[in-house]
């Protein structure tokens, strides 16, 4: 068992994408035969979802951009055998020319003055229709919620799910390692959230969010933000990205010159916590249990306080988090759920992304060219981001 990174890095410069044409296709198609299995089972004869995750994950990826009314986003109704687009006039070309285009959704188009729900009060009178959330206390009609078993379809990422997720994970990786090797002493804060910005966006993938941690600053605050905070010694940067409707999370730290002696302890004790997770994150592991562990790391290293401090961990994929781990979590780990561990420990954090599997968690977001630690735990050696020195 190994929990060191099995994706090959990518270098500046490299192309990050992968080709989505009939994978997707398949992938959705795929996920409409759970569609029919889901009306069968319920008995109903059509499912509505309006959550943007859900959209996402039938669509295997398609985003909605440019939306400041959640009541304008788009939807989707589908039978056993059909798929539409529910959108208004404004967005149905965009996401049919970027998104949809031969991937065998059809389209039913609201005019933007009607809004949404005129168009539902339309649509699901008479019907017997699952749906994800409600449509809205003034539309009739007979609607199930199955909002719970969508989310666990959504946990297990599909093989082009997880291919999109890989891909992202290097993206988010190279832009956070590529802004700690050029930001410059006495940037601010703030300029260096840009800087990660700019690389993210550059790329395709949406900065969801963005924290920057300037000489210390995450001992008082374990979510930080960014400020305009001058980087003089040391800055702590995470960052979590989304592409092809999916999430990624990292972390690394970058030091000028020698780090102090209580950074280079909190980051060996945050290193020695996320490699004890990483070697218990297998198929059937029990979540108390992981936690559970890492408690007993945590206070091995002189820091049994910092586990009540911050969130250890959680599911991403669809939602940024999909699920969070906490000690009273019943639900075993499967084979293809994305996890994020996280420990803190004084200004240090050590954060990543992987890849529940058979064969051990498979690094969503490695490293490039960047220090490395290697821990032995339980008879595993993990190895994990150290503090890169300038």
């Amino acid at each position: 068992m190994s929990a060191e990174p099995t994706v090959a890095p990518l270098t500046e410069g490299a192309g990050f994408s992968i080709d989505i044409s009939s994978d997707r296709r398949a992938d959705i198609e795929a996920k409409q035969s759970r569609v029919a299995e889901l009306l069968r089972e319920h008995e109903r004869e059509g499912m509505l979802l309006l959550e943007p995750e859900n959209v996402s994950w039938l669509t295997s990826g398609a985003t909605p951009r440019g939306h400041l009314d959640a009541e304008s986003l788009p939807a989707l109704y589908c039978t056993a055998e059909s798929r539409w687009l529910i959108c208004s006039n404004v967005d149905s070309q965009r996401l049919f020319d970027e998104e949809l285009d031969g991937l065998g959704f059809q389209l039913k188009e609201w005019p933007w003055h009607w809004g949404r729900d005129q168009f539902f009060a339309d649509l699901c009178p008479g019907r017997k229709i699952a749906c994800d959330v409600l449509p809205g206390s003034a539309i009739d009609g007979d609607f199930h919620v199955i909002a719970d078993q969508l989310a666990k379809d959504r946990r297990a990422l599909s093989a082009y799910e997880q291919a999109c997720l890989l891909t992202l994970g290097q993206v988010v990786a190279h832009a956070v390692e590529a802004t700690c090797r050029t930001l410059q002493q006495l940037d601010t804060e703030r300029e260096v959230a840009g800087q990660l910005a700019h690389r993210l966006m550059h790329r395709g993938v949406q900065p969801v969010e963005i924290s920057v941690a300037a000489d210390g600053r995450s001992r008082v605050y374990r979510r930080f933000g960014f400020t305009g905070t001058p980087i003089e010694r040391f800055a702590v940067v995470t960052a979590t990205g989304r592409k092809y409707g999916l999430h990624v999370t990292t972390s690394r730290t970058v030091c000028f010159g020698e780090p102090p002696d209580d950074l280079k302890q909190e980051q060996s004790a945050v290193v020695r916590v996320t490699s004890g997770y990483l070697a218990a994150t297998w198929p059937d592991a029990v979540p108390r249990e992981i936690l559970l562990a890492g408690r007993r790391i945590y206070l091995l290293s002189g820091f049994e306080h910092e586990w009540h401090l911050a969130p250890q961990g959680h599911l991403t994929g669809r939602n940024a988090v999909e699920l969070m781990i906490r000690p009273t979590t019943q639900t075993l780990l499967e084979p293809g759920w994305p996890i994020v561990w996280t420990a803190t420990a004084g200004a240090a954090v050590s954060c990543d992304t992987y890849l529940v599997s058979e064969r051990g968690p498979r690094a969503v977001t490695p490293t490039e060219v960047w220090p490395l630690k290697r821990v032995r735990i339980q008879g595993t050696e993990c190895t994990r981001p150290d503090i890169l020195v300038r």
